[in-house]
């Protein structure tokens, strides 16, 4: 879960003015632009316009800073960037005539990162800045630390930790020569360091900083709730609430503190898995967030983007929804934060989730209504010569509808989660391409291992396709799914068993056997035994304590479980061949290793089943009797 916390960074326009001529009236414009008189220093820069020497340039630049910093402006962020690129172009063309100084081309770029980091555009702004930072030198060092600064913040936005740490490193040392300069900016480094080291995961590192956060700033809002994400990072979630509660109510930043709040006690209730708890808090931070927007200044809508963090808070909000068993809202938040994270493969995942989930929910609450309709096809006779008749026409397979895919609109079907499946297939790097994996999955942390993340994204879309009534397409992900030696043992094997639906649909009844044989189930077992050994040989290795050759009991128990359902596949399937006797013995073997308890269901059905096709009929009316089952039952395969 995206965790957000605050930091003092307020970055600003900067006035740049140089020039021999009517220096007064420059320093008269600079103090205005300082003490925020925006519409002074704008009559005073438009004077200059029409009667100075000055570079016509910088004083436009300046002219249109304050157009949009005064009170009551009429001009927005997108009004702001299109003129600071009109001047850059501009600028542009007369370089390729004479030459333009560096600090004034330098004052213009920044001020177009900063656009594009208020509109939260981290990657336009990163470009921008790293070219401004390898030609930092010459410039002048107040406008060298608001470059520096702003990029570790859009570097820390975006979790680059990498780039983020040379330009702390470069801070650290230009700060140790410069004590005035250093001491001034001291508690802003510090809380660098804190987040720095804290998407990093080094808490060791990052408990050293907040105590030098503490000592710096006191216990501030923004101390406080850098100390309270070191202690969620330690899974001390009792402690991280009780820092959130002690934090003051404001805070010097522009940072709404309520909004800030209720999302992190949401992701801390997440966390500890008290799903409907982080429902209640996440929907008080979209409560919060909507208000602060609302309460912004007008006229000057960069306040207004800063505290905005609707779709971040929507993603969360979406995901514990998900955990909630409430699919379908949490579609709809997450639909909209797929409108600003379309580059997250996870979301996609997640995304496809929701629409099962809603898909299962409908088809549930259908077969309730409907349990006894689709069995009973009506009832004739009366007293000892009453009979009931059976249906005998059900429809296991849904229609093939796969047509017109890409022409889906965002709503809870099976047809969008495959669309979204594929997105997220396309998002992520080949299967096979060597190298460290980097895969953007704003806004959380960068995915750095998929092979899981890809695992899940087959299985449901052979699931997907499945219900489709598609075995062809469903066939694919299948048998990829089953052959990802670094998929989790529980999906490889799931992909077998839709492998093996798939086809039986397709008439290919010997290869489906293939699928759910013992020996290739075995293997993929073995292999996945084998690796966790290997695994935890390389964990022994780093200093860590894992149980010997035991998988953990939540793995063990899902391994368990796709096995059991494998086993009552196969024997439908030689049932289907009418090899009753084998399909007899395989199930009987299967039962001698359950308690009486842990039976399910299907495997007395399909035991009654083969009693009845070999004539036995008072066997079967004996199971029935001993077991006293329910006859609804869910598919096998799913």
């Amino acid at each position: 879960q995206h965790y957000k916390s605050i930091t003092f960074i307020e970055h600003q326009a900067i006035l740049k003015m140089t020039g021999e001529e009517t220096i007064n009236t420059v320093e008269v414009a600079k103090t205005q632009f300082d003490e925020g008189r925006y519409s002074g220093c704008l009559t005073t820069l438009t004077t200059m316009n029409s009667t100075s020497a000055l570079n016509i340039k910088q004083i436009q630049l300046n002219m249109i800073l304050c157009s949009y910093l005064k009170k009551g402006s009429e001009h927005d962020l997108e009004w702001l960037l299109d003129n600071l690129y009109t001047i850059e172009g501009k600028m542009n063309k007369e370089s390729e005539e004479e030459e333009i100084d560096e600090v004034e081309k330098a004052v213009l770029l920044y001020n177009i990162a900063l656009v594009h980091f208020q509109t939260k555009n981290f990657d336009k702004a990163v470009v921008i800045l790293e070219k401004l930072f390898k030609l930092i030198e010459p410039l002048e060092e107040g406008l060298v630390y608001k470059i520096c600064f702003l990029l570790v913040e859009c570097y820390l936005s975006t979790y680059q930790t990498e780039g983020a740490a040379i330009v702390v490193y470069y801070l650290d040392k230009q700060m140790a020569t410069k004590t005035a300069d250093g001491d001034m900016h001291k508690a802003r480094m510090h809380q660098y360091k804190t987040r720095l080291f804290a998407q990093q995961k080094c808490l060791k590192a990052c408990k050293r900083e907040i105590k030098n956060v503490l000592s710096v700033s006191g216990t501030t809002a923004s101390s406080l709730f850098l100390k309270s994400e070191f202690e969620y990072l330690r899974n001390n979630f009792k402690k991280s609430c009780k820092l959130l509660n002690s934090a003051p109510k404001s805070c010097p930043s522009k940072e709404h503190i309520p909004t800030l709040y209720y999302n992190n006690f949401g992701c801390m209730h997440f966390k500890m898995k008290k799903y409907n708890l982080g429902v209640l808090y996440l929907s008080q931070a979209l409560e919060a967030n909507t208000k602060a927007v609302k309460a912004a200044p007008q006229g000057c809508n960069s306040t207004m983007y800063s505290i905005n963090h609707h779709y971040q808070i929507l993603y969360n909000y979406g995901i514990v929804l998900l955990h909630a068993g409430q699919p379908k809202a949490a579609f709809n938040c997450l639909s909209q934060a797929a409108t600003v994270y379309s580059r997250n493969p996870r979301l996609w995942l997640r995304i496809a989730e929701c629409a099962i989930g809603v898909v299962k929910q409908s088809q549930e609450n259908e077969q309730i209504q409907n349990c006894k309709s689709s069995t009973v096809k009506a009832i004739v006779g009366s007293g000892i010569y009453r009979k009931t008749i059976l249906n005998t026409n059900f429809q296991n397979h849904p229609k093939k509808c796969s047509a017109g895919l890409l022409s889906e609109e965002p709503t809870p079907s099976l047809t969008y989660a495959a669309l979204c499946l594929n997105n997220a297939l396309e998002l992520l790097p080949p299967s096979n391409s060597g190298g460290p994996v980097n895969v953007s999955a704003l806004p959380a942390a960068p995915l750095k291992d998929v092979s899981k993340l890809r695992a899940s994204i087959l299985c449901n879309l052979a699931y997907v396709w499945l219900g489709l009534g598609d075995p062809l397409q469903a066939l694919k992900p299948a048998q990829e799914l089953f052959s990802l030696t670094a998929a989790p043992v529980n999906l490889r094997l799931l992909g077998s068993v839709y492998a093996a639906e798939a086809l039986i649909l397709l008439n290919r009844s010997n290869e489906a056997t293939n699928c759910l044989a013992p020996e290739f189930v075995g293997a993929i077992i073995n292999s996945a035994n084998c690796q966790t050994k290997t695994n935890e040989d390389d964990a022994s290795s780093t200093g860590s304590s894992p149980i010997p050759g035991k998988v953990p009991a939540t793995q063990e128990t899902l391994v368990q479980d796709v096995h059991n359902i494998i086993i009552l596949n196969s024997v439908a399937l030689y049932c289907m061949k009418r090899d009753l006797n084998r399909a007899k013995r395989i199930l009987a073997q299967h039962l001698s290793t359950l308690n009486d308890g842990e039976i399910p269901a299907q495997a007395t059905m399909l035991l009654v089943y083969i009693e009845l096709r070999q004539g036995n009929t008072e066997a079967a009316l004996s199971i029935l009797k001993q077991q006293q089952i329910n006859l609804q039952l869910p598919a096998l395969t799913t």
